[in-house]
């Protein structure tokens, strides 16, 4: 074995060692001077319907190392209730409340998309905290942009579609996978009959579009959303040659 590779293998060993997750204090008990996280689990439009048999984790990250990462706690780990609730009472046994911060992440069956929520600047050890993760039910999108026929250089078709995480961040690969250059056409960009886009997106929500059309020196803003049922399939078309109502 050649010494570089003896000395990153080593090095390797090394990080791996002063990274890995504690899990000597999960769902440990405490009785004194402990923090209290009520964590509701919603999902739908405005996080309205409760998300019972949904899997919560709550984990301290502590801050990163010369050489990147940093030591994290695992603190619980559980189900919600039929309510959507999680309640989660624990002590602080090292630097949880001076650096670093928690992150709640949140899993259900496969209808749903999973997501994580970082919590910041706590730091009282007997901190009540009362917060909220949305659970995204899964739905899908398609979109269909019609008659691209630009008549200048200027002209483009924009197509931006967004749903609302009410504060949380959605973990699948499934929508970073989704092809979005599909819904781009910046100036230059060639004539198309038809362009279909196909992607997941929340379900029992609204779906948020930002449609920018640049035809014939004028530009074309237009905020539009269309509702969701879970498990189903919404189409939004967009021609480029007629003009919205």
């Amino acid at each position: 074995m050649s010494k570089n590779l003896f000395i990153a293998l080593s090095a390797l060993v090394l990080l791996t060692g002063c990274f890995k997750r504690d899990e000597s204090h999960l769902n440990k008990t405490c009785s004194s001077g402990c923090a209290v996280f009520n964590v509701r689990v919603g999902t739908g439009e405005n996080s309205a319907t409760p998300v019972g048999g949904a899997h919560v984790d709550l984990v301290w990250i502590g801050p990163k190392g010369p050489l990147g990462g940093g030591p994290s706690i695992d603190i619980a780990k559980g189900y919600t209730d039929a309510n959507g609730m999680f309640n989660i009472k624990f002590g602080a046994v090292g630097n949880e409340f001076t650096q670093g911060y928690f992150t709640l992440s949140v899993s259900g069956p496969a209808n749903y998309f999973a997501s994580t929520k970082a919590l910041y600047n706590i730091h009282n050890t007997d901190t009540i905290l009362n917060t909220s993760i949305q659970l995204p039910l899964k739905a899908y999108l398609k979109i269909v942009m019609k008659n691209f026929k630009p008549s200048s250089s200027d002209d483009s078709f924009v197509i931006l579609p967004t749903f609302n995480t009410y504060g949380a961040t959605i973990i699948d690969q499934s929508l970073a996978a989704a092809p979005a250059d599909l819904l781009y056409h910046p100036p230059q960009s060639a004539a198309f009959d038809s362009v279909v886009y196909n992607a997941p997106t929340a379900g029992n929500q609204y779906t948020h579009f930002s449609v920018v059309i640049q035809r014939n020196g004028n530009r074309i803003s237009h905020l539009d959303s269309l509702y969701i049922p879970k498990a189903t399939t919404g189409v939004y078309r967009v021609d480029y040659q007629k003009s919205f109502q």
